[in-house]
């Protein structure tokens, strides 16, 4: 009889074995592409029998329910979680009994896969997912190299429902057809995200008017996945993936619950366009209440070129170095002299029309800048924009960045690259984590948009400084 024995592994094998929780003495792939690799003595742990049954609890669940349901969302993110966790303590337990079998590039290896099956789920299933993928994309200071530049790739883009299902939407927060209040809707959306997607249409009076609808169930997947991230905070001990999650449900909060909201968007419209109605050179679209709820909002279509369209913008004749110097001041307004933040200045949400004149649309992350920090943020401004690091340390500390004992210029300026939404140098970056206590998430969000508007203005003029221009304006 033939020896059945299975074939003993080499060193050299074990060694570029890929580390999961499902171990086998080979190498065998299995969906949703992740891998049984070798070392099963060193997988029987809680997390390894948690991620087994979780996902054979899937497999049972998905045969029946859409992976939408907040129930099936829960076990996969679960399931997921339980399965990285497994990974990385089997890959600790090698490198603490066998440390001649890890080397860096084990480590490489595993970060590799666990990036790319976050960007799988959170493709796969939206939401809040989505949201929280790119926020996390933007800490450096306690993410790995390649999680950064995976994550990073997350677009907060997703196929539109079909029109029968937005049209019962519509019907129910309207409380009416759709003929009595529209003379038309299209039924091709004009965008499409992870939360809403927008319809053009026309009211009885001709007037173009843009439809914001907010996608069934949404609200109750936001909650769902909250407390999902929640529960796995408080079950993650790993590296800095505890202070990671925290960060991402502290953000999510912060932010989420406010976009899910389409009233309270409605309203800090309002808020915004009479603070900026003696500018001549902005605009914010009016809103109707009378048609909108919480789940749509109905509002001025409004029309332009999209910020970063150079060859539309000088096709216009439009002066680029106006259109970024009305963009610096529009938003130094916003926030120092009227505590107020469009706090999501992607270049699609941007428009120009002649004049120039700028177009800010989506106010799901508009909100108040409490006095104190928008007092701080001038502060880091003009340390900045003189070269003062002990008044920048001041103004990071009043700014509530919880920096350790012994913080250096080096230290700070990485700060301030992290809290701009840049990444700089991403292996230095990681640096942060050990340094860094806490930012808060009001911060963050401040100066993300910051970054993001420097980005633009490096598109439109490099001649021109955002920083000095902010520094004149204050």
């Amino acid at each position: 009889m033939a020896n059945m024995a299975p074939e003993k592994s080499s060193l050299k094998q074990l060694k570029k074995a890929p580390v999961g929780p499902f171990m086998d003495d080979r190498a065998i792939p299995y969906r949703p592409g992740q891998y049984i690799t070798l070392l099963n003595d060193l997988t029987r742990s809680k997390g390894f029998l948690l991620a087994e049954s979780g996902l054979q609890m899937v497999e049972r669940w998905n045969r029946v329910a859409p992976v939408g349901l907040p129930v099936s969302r829960t076990l996969v993110i679960g399931t997921l979680a339980a399965d990285l966790i497994s990974s990385y303590q089997t890959l600790q337990q090698r490198a603490r009994w066998f440390p001649w079998l890890v080397e860096p590039e084990d480590w490489e290896l595993q970060h590799k896969f666990g990036a790319e099956r976050l960007v799988d789920m959170a493709t796969s299933l939206g939401g809040a997912l989505i949201k929280a993928g790119q926020f996390a994309s933007t800490r450096p200071d306690l993410l790995p190299p390649v999680y950064i530049e995976q994550l990073s790739t997350l677009q907060d883009q997703v196929p539109p429902l079909p029109w029968s299902l937005i049209k019962a939407r519509l019907v129910q927060e309207l409380g009416q057809p759709l003929d009595r209040v529209f003379s038309k809707v299209d039924q091709t959306p004009v965008a499409s995200a992870s939360l809403s997607q927008v319809h053009r249409a026309w009211l009885k009076d001709g007037r173009p008017v843009a439809l914001k609808v907010q996608y069934p169930q949404i609200q109750e997947l936001i909650k769902a996945d909250l407390e999902m991230l929640k529960l796995v905070n408080q079950a993650v001990g790993l590296f800095s993936a505890e202070k990671l999650l925290s960060s991402i449900s502290d953000y999510l909060k912060e932010t989420l619950l406010f976009e899910i909201d389409l009233e309270h968007e409605a309203e800090m419209m309002g808020i915004m366009r009479e603070a900026l109605s003696n500018r001549k050179d902005v605009l914010i679209p009016r809103t109707y209440p009378e048609f909108s709820s919480k789940r749509l909002l109905v509002m001025d279509f409004i029309e332009g070129i999209k910020i970063t369209n150079k060859p539309g913008l000088e096709a216009a004749n439009l002066n680029l170095s106006e259109v970024t110097r009305i963009l610096v001041e529009v938003y130094a307004d916003q926030v120092f002299h009227h505590h107020l933040l469009h706090g999501d200045p992607h270049p699609g949400n941007l428009l120009v029309q002649p004049g120039p004149r700028l177009v800010i649309l989506d106010h799901g992350l508009t909100v108040r800048v409490k006095p104190a920090l928008a007092e701080a943020m001038a502060r880091v401004v003009r340390a900045l924009e003189a070269n003062d690091f002990t008044e920048l340390g001041r103004a990071l500390e009043m700014a509530g960045l919880k920096m350790r004992a012994g913080a250096d210029i080096f230290t700070l300026l990485q700060a301030v690259s992290l809290i701009f939404g840049g990444t700089g140098n991403i292996k230095v970056t990681t640096q942060l984590g050990a340094k860094i206590d806490k930012v808060p998430v009001d911060l963050l969000v401040l100066g993300r948009t910051l970054g993001i508007l420097n980005g633009i203005t490096l598109q439109l003029d490099p001649q021109q400084s955002a920083l000095a221009t902010v520094t004149h304006y204050i």
